[in-house]
């Protein structure tokens, strides 16, 4: 992402509406004020202008900010006005005839709150979060990040495991001497179970399980020959599962990993998995067999695709499970006479150019989960925390809690400094250009 320059961009949602408004940011902010409103040196204030467009002058709301008081934290010039998408795309562009001045990438008013240290990068993901929030538990998760204490958590922790990093390395200077044990296993085995039980929570693991490192599973389920085989390959963009008229051609379990962040960057990828096709009766003991690992496979899934070509998506028969989210979709929605009542998307499998809401639709679901902290909602983070977790139980697995001293001291330090590695992404200590690109890409134009 470039970073000099002056930025401009429509700042408000796409559409009609009450009002629009056009920011622009950067040293030449003010030569827009001078230029196209009449506004000869402009202080911090509020005042009606007349903006030169087409020949005419339009009257609007001019809103000025000095720089280091800014969003940005530099020179920046806000221009409200009658919220019609024609004038703002008008307005826009004759910002960006200004020299010097250029319209905006996503995500770039944000990173230049970050860069001139108006935000921290967990502040501006934040407010990334609470724009795309849609429930209360994202909207806490934002908050989160927003007020800094999810920030003053990662440090927390990272703190508590690199003072243990620090006892169990000091050990391995007295391999040696066995009457020299800077922490003994069963206690370092309860502070690391401890810290990983809290990683748990925030990530959203079940029933104090180990938390989960493998990738969200989503899985294709209806009746048999309702599409889902065409709907895998097409989302795929490659024939990995064979198709046929013939009802009943799946009967093992297909999985197959998803990435969605070509599509839509920061998202996860995801495990989409075919399954047998579910119906009232099984055909033989094959079917039935297959019907039966179907059915686990749903159980221990994150999100369910449901297709039904008919549209109907009757839950009597289905018996889906109930909490877990699911996506109805009206499959081969070319074919005429069927209904999409109940469906949330209607989708046609041989156009793959259609199917973009689903994919959207999928990353939403399988991001959600089970949980509801941060980790929850942003992919950055679950990412980080997953590594992290990853490297505790690691460690945890190393250890012989019943004996006396540390036998692998190595291996478990080792371990140990791959999850602080991780949580240091957090916590800022590591923080690379190409995690800054995958933070504000994920944002809208004009934030």
């Amino acid at each position: 992402m470039p970073t000099g320059g002056t930025i401009a961009a429509i700042c408000t949602a796409p559409g009609a509406g009450v009002r629009a408004m056009v920011r622009v940011s950067g040293p030449d902010a003010r030569a827009c004020a001078h230029e196209l409103c009449g506004w000869e040196s402009p202080t911090r204030s509020v005042r009606t202008v007349r903006f030169s467009l087409a020949g005419a002058e339009l009257p609007m709301m001019g809103i000025w900010y000095d720089r280091g008081k800014s969003y940005t934290g530099e020179d920046t010039l806000e221009l409200a006005f009658v919220g019609n998408p024609i004038v703002a795309r008008r307005v826009l562009d004759a910002c960006c005839t200004i020299d010097g001045v250029r319209q905006a990438e996503p995500g770039e008013f944000s990173a230049r709150a970050y860069l001139n240290g108006r935000l921290t990068l967990q502040q501006a993901e934040g407010i990334a979060l609470r724009i795309a929030a849609q429930h209360d538990d994202a909207l806490k998760a934002a908050a989160e990040l927003l007020d800094g204490s999810h920030g003053r958590t990662c440090l927390r922790w990272s703190d508590e495991l690199a003072g243990l990093l620090a006892l169990v390395e000091a050990g391995v200077d007295f391999t040696d001497q066995e009457d020299v044990v800077p922490i003994a296993p069963s206690e370092l085995a309860e502070r690391l179970k401890m810290l990983l039980d809290e990683l748990e929570n925030h990530l959203g693991s079940k029933g104090g399980q180990l938390v989960r490192t493998d990738l969200p599973t989503v899985v294709l389920v209806g009746e048999p020959n309702a599409g889902k085989s065409t709907l895998m390959n097409a989302l795929l963009g490659v024939n990995r599962v064979m198709v046929s008229e013939r009802a009943g051609t799946t009967r093992d379990a297909i999985s197959e990993k998803l990435d969605l962040s070509r599509d839509f960057p920061g998202a996860d990828a995801v495990m989409l998995t075919d399954l047998a096709g579910l119906g009232d009766r099984a055909i033989d003991a094959i079917d039935a067999e297959a019907q039966t690992l179907a059915r686990e496979r749903i159980s221990k899934a994150d999100a369910i695709v449901w297709c039904d070509p008919s549209g109907c998506f009757d839950q009597a028969s289905m018996k889906l499970p109930v909490g877990k989210p699911t996506i109805r979709v009206r499959t081969k929605s070319d074919l005429p006479g069927m209904q999409s009542r109940g469906a949330d998307l209607s989708v046609c499998a041989l156009e793959s150019g259609n199917l973009a809401p689903l994919r959207r639709a999928i990353a939403d679901a399988a991001s959600a989960r089970t949980g509801t902290g941060v980790g929850s909602f942003v992919p950055r983070y679950r990412r980080a925390m997953r590594e992290a977790a990853e490297g505790i139980g690691e460690a945890i697995q190393s250890l012989d809690a019943d004996a006396s001293f540390i036998a692998l001291p190595e291996l478990v330090a080792s371990s140990m400094r791959s999850a602080l590695d991780a949580l240091g992404e957090l916590t800022g200590e590591v923080t690379p250009d190409d995690v800054l690109g995958r933070v504000f890409s994920g944002f809208c134009v004009g934030k």
